[in-house]
C-alpha cells in the first residue's frame, strides 16, 4: 500500500531533489504545514484558529496565514446540489479570522457570498423553468410510454432523459460562466 506523505515531507523531498534546502526554506515549509493543520482543525470545528495563529512566531504567522487561506479557498466552490455547505461557511468565517485587513476581507467575502447566491438563484430559476417546460409535455410522454409498454406509467420530470440532457448542458454552461469569476475572486482573497 502506498504511503501517504504530508505536504512538509513532499516539500522536503522536492527541496532535496533540487539541492539542499536552506534553513529558511525548511522553516517556511514547517510554517506552511502548521498553517494547514490549523485550517483543517478549524474546518472540522476543532481548536481556536486565532489563538493557534497567535502562538506562532511573527515570521511564521505570515507564511502560515497564506497556507491557511489556501486551505480555506480550496473548500470554497460553487454549490453542486443546491444546498448550503457547512465547510464553505466555516471557510469563509476562517478567512475573516486570518485576514490582515478585516475590512478588505469583509468586502471580498461579501462579494463571494453574493456571487454564490447569484449562482444559486440562476440555477434554481433555470431548474424551475426547465421543469415547467417539460411538465407541459409530461402527459403526452406518459401516454406514449404506456402505449409502447402496455403498462400504466408514472413519469417524473427529472427522470426523463431529455430533461437530464438539457439540465446537464445548461448546468455546464452556468459553471463555465461562474467558475472563472469565482477563481478571480479567490485570487483576490488570497492576496488580501
Amino acid at each position: 500500500m502506498a504511503e501517504i506523505k504530508s505536504a512538509l515531507e513532499l516539500a522536503l523531498e522536492k527541496a532535496e531533489r533540487y539541492g539542499k534546502a536552506s534553513p529558511e526554506e525548511m522553516a517556511a515549509a514547517q510554517y506552511q504545514e502548521q498553517g494547514r493543520h490549523l485550517a483543517v482543525k478549524f474546518l472540522n470545528g476543532e481548536g481556536d484558529l486565532e489563538a493557534g495563529l497567535k502562538n506562532l512566531s511573527p515570521q511564521a504567522q505570515d507564511v502560515a496565514r497564506i497556507a491557511i487561506k489556501e486551505v480555506f479557498l480550496r473548500n470554497i466552490g460553487l454549490p453542486r446540489n443546491g444546498e448550503a455547505d457547512e465547510r464553505l461557511e466555516r471557510a469563509v468565517a476562517g478567512l475573516l479570522l486570518v485576514a490582515g485587513s478585516k475590512n478588505n476581507m469583509g468586502r471580498l467575502t461579501a462579494e463571494l457570498q453574493q456571487l454564490l447566491q447569484q449562482f444559486q438563484q440562476f440555477r434554481n430559476n433555470a431548474m424551475q423553468q426547465l421543469k415547467a417546460r417539460f411538465t407541459q409535455s409530461l402527459p403526452q410522454m406518459q401516454r406514449a410510454m404506456e402505449a409502447k409498454t402496455g403498462q400504466k406509467m408514472h413519469l417524473e420530470v427529472e427522470q426523463i432523459p431529455q430533461f437530464q440532457e438539457e439540465w446537464h448542458r445548461f448546468h455546464g454552461q452556468l459553471l463555465d460562466q461562474f467558475e472563472p469569476m469565482l477563481e478571480q475572486l479567490k485570487e483576490r482573497i488570497l492576496q488580501a
